[in-house]
């Protein structure tokens, strides 16, 4: 019996541990030193809160079209969120659907244009620089108005995260676009980066390395989130097998997270049968622009509102409850 529930328990933290924490969406995360690691908070809930809160927003407007597709959908929407110094250098939202067993990532650039006072410097409108001044919260609620979805959890992790779980894991196996050469020793630590073309086997500070890349890619930090994310796929298909509970063990010591333990009980069982197969990643429709001297990366509103469209709609949906919509989706791999 306890192995049956422990089987169960384990299964339910595969979304919120592994896929969020322990590849970090093969993203770099670097967060500030003073920060709390490994905080959870609610560790201590006797698990009386309401049912179903564990996937709603107290600030998303439900009577909105999307608001009535997400009371019905039973979404989880968790913000993933990496910081350099007081910047957000990675932003994604991971959005599980609990009937249907599916995942989708969608992957904000950091570039993105967001302005909140007219007077701010150009510097001060992309949305990398929300989290500085508002905190986690408000780049929470910030990502919540941009893709019109509800979400209220997050998640943060130390980039010591990525290195000792893909060394738990033997490596990830990735195919290298090109040679990747880059040196700072302004950096802290100092940044030495000299990784050959070609596919191979990273260990966990190659693999930090290469996520952290950014110079070379023809398109910027748009190939850069390609190349991050063929790097979650290929981790997350090692990660779901007989070490998963050693990678969710490790990846706690390293996150900041409002996901409650009783958030991931919740969850139990809803994620039998899920797999790395079922993961869809997109990246925010928009394109990048030069403005105000800088370049930034313009989101597409009709095309954010079709792919979150396409995102809510399920077997169990209607088309009364959410009309179908064509347009550009942004990036898209399966």
């Amino acid at each position: 019996m306890i192995r049956h529930f422990l089987k169960i328990f384990f299964a339910s933290l595969v979304l919120i541990a592994v896929i969020l924490s322990v590849t970090a969406l093969g993203y770099i995360i670097i967060i500030d030193k003073d920060m709390v690691i490994g905080s959870i908070k609610g560790a201590e809930s006797s698990g009386k809160e309401e049912a179903a809160a564990f996937y709603e927003s107290s600030t998303f407007d439900y009577e909105s079209e999307i608001g009535r597709a997400a009371r019905n959908s039973k979404r989880f929407n968790v913000l993933l969120v990496g910081l350099e110094n007081s910047r957000s250098d990675t932003i994604m939202l991971a959005s599980y659907d609990t009937e249907n067993k599916t995942a989708d990532l969608i992957s904000i650039p950091r570039d993105t244009y967001c302005p909140r006072n007219a007077d701010d410097s150009p510097d001060l409108k992309k949305i990398n620089a929300v989290y500085g001044q508002e905190g986690i919260e408000g780049l929470t609620s910030t990502v919540q108005d941009l893709l019109g979805v509800p979400l209220e959890k997050y998640i943060i992790i130390d980039y010591e995260a990525l290195v000792a779980c893909v060394d738990l894991l033997g490596g990830v196996e990735v195919n290298v676009p090109f040679h990747m050469q880059y040196s700072d020793p302004y950096d802290d630590p100092p940044l030495h980066i000299d990784i050959p073309e070609g596919t191979q086997v990273l260990n966990g500070e190659q693999a930090l390395k290469y996520v952290r890349f950014r110079k070379g890619y023809n398109n910027q930090d748009l190939g850069r989130i390609q190349a991050q994310q063929d790097f979650l796929k290929s981790a997350l298909k090692k990660a779901l097998g007989l070490k998963l509970p050693s990678l969710i063990k490790e990846a706690y010591s390293y996150i900041e997270t409002n996901v409650t333990v009783t958030d991931l009980m919740s969850l139990s069982g809803d994620v039998i049968g899920f797999s790395a197969d079922k993961i869809s990643m997109n990246t925010l429709p928009g394109m990048e622009t030069p403005l105000e001297g800088l370049s930034f990366y313009i989101p597409d509103e009709d095309g954010i509102a079709s792919m979150v469209k396409d995102m809510y709609k399920s077997k169990n949906n209607t088309d009364d409850t959410l009309e179908g919509t064509t347009g550009d989706t942004g990036t898209k791999t399966n």
